[in-house]
């Protein structure tokens, strides 16, 4: 999908939407916000009106706390409420595997794969047969996972087929390394605990399997400042989550900048390949502010 050039200007017509856009974006809500929210929305509903198919697929990925999952939202709601376009939401979240099956993993192949968050730690079946439903335009059920707990909840939740199936998720689209390029580690986790390279080996292998699930008609990529934002970011949102009374697996500041290092070597790859091939990449500074939206 081809976008037109950003232009920071609301689309016409979505002006009379500002009050209700406003109550949904809570505490991230400013003019940028709104006005990226409606040039997205607009040209998503434009591809889907275009489209011969019966649903399209748009990614929304970026490093953790980026804001992609609440963009995501506010996408839907945007599509539905001022361009008539039905819209239904994905999480990569949600497919990780059940704590048990992870912990199996660290030990059939790994110790480093029972913590959640990189390919081979998710449910890639149960994508695959979620994505192939919804495009044929039948209802599925989806788990949902539990961060506080580490683990499926014991609920589920219905989605219904639509012609925008919005897919947001921190890797959602991204691609392998070269072999070249996973010799040398590039922190301590991998250094210490990663020696002869079988972990980042078997998750770029794992990497290579999700392509097939990672196909899209357009991606949308928030592209953090720094990895230290990214632990600044996360940690906001652990104390968000406990706030709001989440589980009793939450982390320390300590224990997020441990976790985020299980990601750091595709977060810096995407940063570096993903951005010069996504549909629209939104730059952000250290303060989490809207620095620049290109279009490619």
């Amino acid at each position: 999908m081809i976008f037109p050039e950003y232009t920071g200007q609301l689309p016409a017509g979505l002006a009379s939407y500002r009050q209700e856009f406003g109550k949904l974006a809570g505490a991230i809500n400013s003019d940028s916000i709104f006005c990226l929210a409606g040039y997205l929305a607009q040209n998503i509903a434009r591809l889907a009106s275009e489209s011969s198919n019966n649903a399209i697929v748009v990614s929304v990925a970026g490093a953790q706390g980026t804001g992609k999952s609440t963009m995501t939202g506010l996408l839907a709601s945007v599509l539905q409420d001022c361009f008539n376009t039905s819209t239904t939401t994905l999480s990569l979240d949600d497919f990780y595997l059940p704590l048990e099956k992870r912990q199996q993993l660290a030990v059939d192949i790994h110790p480093l794969l029972g913590v959640r968050g990189v390919p081979g730690t998710h449910d890639l079946s149960l994508m695959e047969a979620v994505l192939t439903d919804l495009l044929q335009g039948r209802s599925v059920q989806v788990p949902v996972f539990d961060k506080g707990e580490d683990d499926r909840s014991s609920v589920q939740r219905k989605v219904e087929p639509a012609r925008v199936i919005l897919c947001e998720g921190w890797c959602w689209g991204a691609v392998p390394e070269s072999e070249e390029r996973l010799i040398p580690p590039i922190n301590d986790l991998e250094r210490m605990q990663d020696q002869d390279g079988l972990w980042r080996r078997y998750v770029n292998e794992q990497l290579t399997l999700y392509q097939s699930v990672f196909r899209t008609d357009a991606q949308i990529f928030f592209m953090a400042p720094s990895i230290e934002a990214i632990v600044r970011w996360r940690f906001q949102q652990e104390q968000e989550l406990a706030g709001q009374g989440g589980g009793s697996r939450m982390m320390t500041e300590l224990e997020i900048r441990q976790f985020v290092t299980y990601y750091e070597r595709i977060t810096g790859w995407m940063l570096e390949e993903m951005a010069l091939r996504a549909s629209v990449v939104v730059a952000l500074d250290e303060r989490h502010s809207i620095v620049d939206v290109l279009v490619n």
